[in-house]
């Protein structure tokens, strides 16, 4: 059998020029997850295998600043609501939500939403660094020897920062609203008011108006 290659890289994931690894959660679990549960060979060398709470999320293997997601094999931690980690914490946030396979719709698996919190004295320091972590249901999971790690305890996280909110000034929505101003003027209808009175310069009265009338008759009793 032919060795797959492999993309790990120090720790990290090196794809050629081009490539993505834009995993979906079902894809994760099923193809990723579960056959490393199993002892399985994998799809392709793409996810290393590292302790994603040894060590800050800008300092994991391939992270650094890219903005690319990460992906790791790891063992999971105690079931907490908060997990040390480094020189802070993730700390779990929302419910967990389900992973659901697409051929019979069967939950396979559950996904947890983490946010990385520095340590702070005063106050909780949120950033942006967030974590998914893709655990396995027992139900999908083998029955492991007692001195084998459990493959329940294994899970697959995706790691990635958050883009920065762009925030507009008061200054900027005003000028805003002064061009949309500016184009409904633009856009008004131009028309001519026949509704002036009589000697005004805007053109000849309407066949009814008054003064016509009162002329008409004046000049008539002359003749008379």
């Amino acid at each position: 059998m032919e060795k797959l290659p492999s993309f790990v890289v120090s720790g990290g994931v090196k794809l050629p020029i081009g490539y993505r690894f834009c995993p979906t959660d079902e894809e994760l679990v099923i193809h990723y997850l579960k056959r490393k549960a199993f002892s399985h060979p994998l799809p392709a060398s793409v996810i290393p295998d590292f302790d994603v709470f040894a060590a800050h999320p800008s300092r994991l293997p391939g992270v650094g600043d890219s903005k690319e997601k990460r992906y790791f094999f790891s063992h999971r931690r105690e079931h907490i609501h908060k997990r040390p980690a480094a020189s802070g914490y993730w700390k779990s946030i929302g419910n967990d939500k389900q992973i659901i396979a697409s051929e019979n719709n069967r939950v396979v698996g559950m996904r947890k939403t983490l946010v990385f919190c520095e340590a702070k004295r005063s106050r909780e320091a949120r950033t942006r660094w967030v974590m998914h972590e893709l655990r396995l249901l027992p139900s999908e999971t083998p029955s492991y020897p007692s001195h084998q790690v459990a493959a329940a305890d294994w899970a697959v996280y995706r790691i990635f920062q958050k883009r920065k909110l762009k925030r507009r000034g008061s200054n900027g929505q005003l000028s805003n609203m002064r061009k949309v101003q500016g184009l409904e003027e633009e856009i008004k209808p131009s028309f001519i008011d026949f509704t002036a009175e009589c000697g005004s310069d805007t053109g000849p009265p309407p066949p009814s108006s008054p003064c016509s009338s009162e002329s008409s008759e004046i000049a008539s009793n002359k003749l008379d």
